[in-house]
This record gives C-alpha cells, structure tokens and sequence, in this order.
C-alpha cells in the first residue's frame, strides 16, 4: 500500500472523516500504521463510558478498554482503501468504521467558537484567554460562581470526572454547615481549580497549591489572580513541612503518588481535618482505603462519576 496524503488541519479544504473504535492492546499496532500510511491528521481519545482496564500508562493512569480514532484523509476513495485494509489486517477487532465529509471551513476557529464553559456544582468555569470565545464569557447568573480558568497546558478545567467528583464532595462538605476551614492545600493544584473553588466557598481561609510541573504552578499562579485569590503556588512533591496545619487538602492525582503521600498527609493535617482525594477508578478504590484508613483517616462521602471516584476522608486521632 503506498502513502495516502492526509489533509492538514489548517487547510481550508474538504476532508473526509474516518472514525473506528479499537481495544486498548491493539492501540500499539494501530498507531505503527501512521508511519505506512503517513498520518499527518489522527485523533486518538479513550472511551471512558466504556470502563477502564487494570493496565497502567507510563503516567500511571488506568487504561481506558477501548480507544476512539478519528483520521483525516483527503478523498471518499482513500476512506475506503483504510476501511479494506484495516478490514482485512484486524477483521472484526475494528468496531464501528465509518466516514463523512466535512465542510469547508477554517477548523481551529471553528473549535473555538464551539467552547463553552463548565458548570459543575454551582461553579461556572469560563476561559477569556480564549479570543476568539463568544462563549466564553462570565455568567449573570447569581446562583453561579464564576471562575476565570485558563487551563493552557495544566490539569484541571473541569471537564475531567475527577475535577467534577472533587468539585461535589467539596459542595458536599461545604453544606454540612459545621466545619470551618482556615488552611487548604492543594496537592498536585494543575491549574489551580480546587483551591480556587475552596476558597470562594471559604472567603477567610488561607490556600497554597502545589505541584511537580513548573509549568502548572505558572499558570496556578495565574489563575489565582485571575479570580482575586490571595494564594501561594510553589514547585513540589511533598506537603509542607509544617505539622497539623490544614484543615483541608486536596489531592487529585494518581493512585500510587496519593498512596505514597499518605504519611505524608496525616503529619500535617490537623485532627478532624478533611481530605478529598481522586485521580483513581473503582478497581483501586480498596487499596486507597485499606492505606488511609491505616493511617488514622476515616472515609466520609464517596463520589462515582463513570469509573473514577473521588472519597472524602477525615483524619482521626490514632
């Protein structure tokens, strides 16, 4: 088979779109065709509503069972030449192969005019770095609390299940109406999100977010003043030194990190202090607890959002 050209996403061109679903363990195969083929436009997003398997990335985070993949290619004729032979090289592997034409139109503008905000509880995540974004403005809403995010190249900008699964725990435990929290961490911050809401839930407390990515604590610091916190970001991967500081801490991350810091979390975080944790899927939710619960914390509200979960837990005297 010899070299299909692949229509650039910046071209102002008809294209046409293949779409075909792949299992996780053929993902490898697949994307070694890009390099027969020449692919110079394919997308490649898991499918979360189809449930995660045990396998782990290189990041540490759950592989998604199956992959949908969208390829770009310039003619009806060249979607038929891939749709034959990925036919013929992984027969019924591939699921759901189909094509259509796309209209004529410039595709980067065309996405951004599609953002829209998050909501998420009562939380409204709006991006005005975003131009052009006529979605993309504050909201009138007075039930809404807005919250200018520039997401860039950091986690968090509320789309993601865990975020949303954060964000309700922390709704959660804001209208229990019987805590008071004055010092927040936000371990692993991304952009800043959490902390962030914490604070316009909990006007006089104090936040300092956290994170391994230079990069991330830029664009935290950002949003901090974005959203008129007075907060610090820092680079780290370990709490501050200071014992029995905070009242609450988030830690969105992955299942051996937010294992790993378990001690770690128990040292500076006050007795009765609480925890909301994710960045993990079902499957590892009994490992999570069994550690924590080792180390004196208490599960208190657990949130399923798909297959992810986020669980409150409060630290208790051992």
């Amino acid at each position: 088979m010899g070299s299909i050209p692949i229509a650039r996403s910046n071209a102002l061109v008809y294209m046409i779109s293949c779409k075909f679903q792949v299992p996780s363990e053929l993902l490898d195969k697949v994307d070694i065709l890009g390099e027969e083929w020449q692919f110079d436009n394919a997308s490649v997003f898991e499918n979360a509503e189809l449930g995660f398997s045990d396998r782990l990335d290189e990041n540490g985070f759950p592989i998604a069972n199956f992959f949908d993949i969208e390829i770009l290619v310039d003619t009806e004729e060249t979607a038929k030449q891939l749709q034959r032979f990925l036919s013929e090289k992984f027969g019924n592997e591939i699921r759901f192969f189909h094509y259509s034409t796309l209209k004529n139109e410039n595709w980067v503008k065309a996405y951004i005019n599609e953002l829209k905000p998050v909501i998420c509880s009562n939380f409204y995540f709006y991006n005005e770095t975003i131009q052009p974004a006529p979605n993309q403005t504050k909201t009138e809403d007075a039930h809404l609390i807005p919250i200018r995010l520039n997401s860039a190249l950091a986690f968090g900008s509320g789309h993601h299940q865990t975020t949303q699964a954060c964000l309700l725990n922390m709704r959660y435990l804001f209208e229990q109406n019987t805590y008071d929290v004055k010092n927040v961490l936000d371990m692993g911050c991304g952009t800043g999100i959490l902390g962030i809401c914490a604070i316009k839930l909990w006007n006089n407390a104090k936040l300092i977010g956290i994170d391994i990515d230079a990069e991330a604590v830029k664009i935290t610091a950002e949003n901090y003043r974005a959203n008129q916190i007075n907060a610090t970001a820092i680079v780290g991967s370990r709490p501050p030194q200071e014992a029995n500081d905070f009242d609450l801490v988030f830690c969105n991350i992955l299942k051996q990190p937010l294992l790993d810091l378990c001690r770690n979390f128990a040292r500076v975080m006050k007795t009765g202090a609480y925890i909301i944790t994710s960045g993990y899927i079902t499957s590892q939710e009994t490992e999570i607890i069994k550690v924590y619960t080792s180390h004196g914390f208490e599960s208190i509200n657990r949130i399923q959002t798909d297959d992810w979960l986020s669980i409150m837990f409060r630290k208790n005297e051992i």
